[in-house]
Formats: structure tokens, C-alpha cells, sequence
């Protein structure tokens, strides 16, 4: 597993961008001190994303629409790639089609295997967020945003 350095996560954390918090304060009914919080866990998802078989589950969708936010803002979001990740661009690749087909035939198929294949990979997620985050960010991001930002309550927030 690649391992990074709590130094570049310091770093990253030091970012900030007042237009891209003010337009998701815009779209969301969310106390601009809410929304930093969540600019901040966004940036603290960023850099374990570095590592491969990291991924967004349905649980952390508030970081997921943040990063959207993020990109929108295209030149400001490749200088940001530049300083933080020494690359033209941090890409954000969500499943394919084929994937996500794939996965809805392999369900059908084999469910105990698929259901078992998603839970290994959500568990090295908890993993890596423990060993590089601790114990308050997995609270944080699998306990209260779980449910403080379902899809339900996402859409409910939305102006």
C-alpha cells in the first residue's frame, strides 16, 4: 500500500477558496461554518484518495458533492492539483457504466460474493481513514454524516 506523509495532509489542510465554499453555501442550506467543516473532511478525503482502492461510498456523498464544487472551478482546481498532488490534475473518476452493470449482474448472480467483495473494500476505506485520519474522522464521516447527509437530507438541504 502506498504509504503518504502526514506532512503533505497538513499542507493540503491549508487550503482554502472562498469561492468555491461561498457557491456550496449557495446551493445548500448549510451554516457557513458547516460548510467549511465539510471543505475541510473534503480535503482530509483528498489526500487518502491517493491511495488506490479508496473510494466514496453513498455514506460520504457530502464529500463527493464538495469535491464536485471543487473541480467546477477549473483553473483554481489544477493549481490545487499542481501544489498539493504534483499533477496537472487530480481526477475524480466515478464508475463507468459497464461498471456499474457489471456489478448489477454480478449481484444478481452471486449476491453473498458481491455483498462480501463491497464490505472488504469498505472496510480497507475505514482502514486507511483510521491509520491516516483516527478514530474521529471514521466516527465523523461513517456515523454523523452517514446519516446527517443521506441522499434523502442532501436533496432536502438543497436550495
Amino acid at each position: 500500500m502506498k504509504k503518504l506523509d502526514n506532512r503533505q495532509l497538513e499542507s493540503i489542510l491549508q487550503f482554502r477558496n472562498e469561492d468555491i465554499i461561498s457557491r456550496f453555501s449557495d446551493m445548500y442550506r448549510l451554516d457557513i461554518n458547516e460548510v467549511n467543516d465539510i471543505f475541510d473532511e473534503t480535503l482530509k478525503f483528498l489526500f487518502i484518495s491517493q491511495i488506490p482502492g479508496v473510494f466514496i461510498p453513498d455514506d460520504l456523498l457530502i464529500i463527493d458533492e464538495m469535491w464536485h464544487n471543487m473541480i467546477l472551478f477549473t483553473p483554481q482546481y489544477h493549481e490545487f492539483s499542481k501544489q498539493y498532488f504534483d499533477t496537472p490534475y487530480f481526477h475524480h473518476i466515478p464508475a463507468s457504466k459497464n461498471e456499474k452493470d457489471e456489478r448489477k449482474r454480478e449481484m444478481v448472480k452471486n449476491p453473498e460474493k458481491t455483498k462480501k467483495e463491497y464490505l472488504q473494500k469498505l472496510e480497507f476505506l475505514l482502514s486507511v481513514t483510521y491509520d491516516y485520519l483516527g478514530e474521529e474522522t471514521v466516527e465523523k464521516w461513517f456515523r454523523e454524516y452517514a446519516t446527517k447527509y443521506s441522499k434523502e437530507q442532501i436533496k432536502a438541504l438543497r436550495r
